[in-house]
């Protein structure tokens, strides 16, 4: 039988069977499971041992053999001692600016950019589409330099300037990209007929393509967030006042100048400041899943 796990070789008596189709499956799926298993089990290790650390006293975190996983016994010194280094009040607050001051102009004007990519045709859009998908291919190293020291010859060091100014002007390819293809795939029949009730192009932007890009809008929040909370070249390159910093170079407080690194406390408070990005990220995988699938959907 077609469905049957083991099937007789065609030839003479007794030369063996050979997995039927379902059989060959599961046997597929099993190995396909155990390695990704594996290669997850690889990539969370280094979680494991930040969430184990932050609970070990100095002396349970040096390195033995076997390495001991499990704290024995339990501190929570750390989390004590780690909190009173910092004003991690204030760092939040600075982080969840930067998020804004990022987040919403690029978002504004990058949408803004995809509809006129997406829905209107004007001489050169080709070309501009092309030389915006060329933007993608630099890496942001290769323009550190050069924005610094435009940054700092019009005196932006120091302020929230160096994030908000470049984010007004769409300086996002990646999102403009993305955002284009996710405007292509909704049918035109709508945008006709709002143009048929009178509305204007700016009145379908914001009526019908906004209220439809929910999902993708909602995974380039996420993403823009994600960016905020952990990035440290862009706090550490501009960001002077102690007052101004992020959570990210709080972090960097903890390490040492000449190698006495309080690991502990570095740990603990590393716990601390991943579980909101792990909460985020828990309840917007399924925008990921939806925005990245719908916005391939035309080319």
């Amino acid at each position: 039988m077609a469905g049957a796990f083991l099937v007789r070789r065609s030839g003479t008596p007794g030369s063996g069977f050979v997995l039927g189709m379902r059989a060959s499956r599961i046997v597929q799926h099993a190995i396909a499971y155990i390695l990704i298993a594996v290669f997850l089990a690889i990539a969370l290790m280094p979680l494991a041992w930040m969430f184990s650390g932050a609970f070990k006293t100095l002396e349970q975190m040096r390195i033995t053999f076997p390495i001991q996983w499990i704290p024995n016994p339990v501190t929570l010194q750390n989390f004590a001692d780690g909190w009173q280094e910092r004003n991690w009040l204030l760092n939040l607050r600075n982080t969840l600016m930067l998020a804004v001051f990022v987040g919403v102009p690029t978002i504004t004007t990058c949408t803004l950019a995809a509809y006129a990519f997406a829905r209107m045709r004007f001489p050169g859009s080709e070309f501009l589409m092309f030389l915006n998908i060329s933007l993608m291919l630099i890496p942001d190293f290769v323009t550190m330099v050069p924005r610094y020291v435009m940054m700092a010859r019009m005196g932006w060091i120091g302020t929230w300037l160096p994030a908000v100014v470049p984010s007004m002007l769409a300086l996002n390819p990646a999102m403009v990209f993305v955002l284009r293809q996710f405007f292509r795939a909704i049918p035109n029949e709508l945008s006709e007929a709002a143009r048929l009730d009178g509305s204007n192009e700016l009145g379908i932007y914001w009526r019908v393509i906004l209220p439809l890009s929910k999902p993708i809008l909602a995974l380039q929040i996420v993403l823009i967030t994600s960016w905020a909370w952990n990035d440290l070249l862009f706090p550490l390159l501009y960001l002077k006042d102690k007052s101004m910093q992020t959570l990210t170079l709080a972090m960097m407080g903890f390490i040492g100048i000449r190698g006495d690194t309080r690991w502990g406390q570095m740990m603990a408070m590393s716990v601390l400041v991943s579980l909101p990005m792990m909460v985020l990220s828990y309840y917007g995988q399924r925008y990921f899943t939806e925005g990245f699938t719908l916005s391939g959907i035309k080319g």
